[in-house]
């Protein structure tokens, strides 16, 4: 089995499709929070999410044309699909439940930990994908949504420590 490989473009896409699940996911789990500052906390987490998935366009669109070439010959677009399942699977899962993970009396100190925890979870993600994606499909491009994600967490963690 040969080793699949991804441009930049691609990963770019995947990171905006992150960013969309997250946004479901904190809107799903403001629905089912109790307290007022849990279900707006929710919001702001879905809202920071959005944010992030409108920078991650605007790099992906400023992407010269070989960090967006095809990788290898996939007609049927099978490696990105597995890309996408990956993404789905390990960090903001669609068809998640966040009771599962947590309760509708949740403290916002709670609440910003798992966000963290997931923020830390798209970072090993792409770390991992990192490697699939060659020097000359844009491999460097991926560290600048790495950073992305590590300034997410350094602004939940400095807002979980105003609690």
């Amino acid at each position: 089995m040969s080793s699949l490989i991804f441009n930049a473009s691609e990963v770019f896409e995947v990171a905006k499709r992150i960013e969309r699940n997250g946004i479901a996911y904190y809107r799903k789990a403001h629905d089912l929070m109790a307290g007022e500052g849990a279900k707006k906390l929710m919001l702001d987490l879905a809202e920071m999410e959005g944010v992030h998935e409108q920078i991650f366009a605007h790099m992906q669109r400023s992407l010269p044309a070989v960090d967006q070439s095809e990788a290898l010959d996939d007609p049927h677009d099978d490696a990105f699909q597995f890309l996408r399942g990956m993404a789905d699977k390990y960090v903001f899962n669609p068809a998640e439940d966040p009771m599962k993970v947590l309760t509708p009396g949740a403290d916002p100190k709670t609440i910003l930990d798992v966000a963290i925890e997931r923020e830390k979870d798209s970072i090993i993600f792409y770390e991992a994908i990192k490697t699939m994606v060659p020097e000359e499909f844009g491999a460097k491009r991926i560290d600048e949504i790495i950073g992305q994600e590590m300034g997410h967490i350094i602004i939940l963690t400095r807002h979980r420590e105003k609690l």
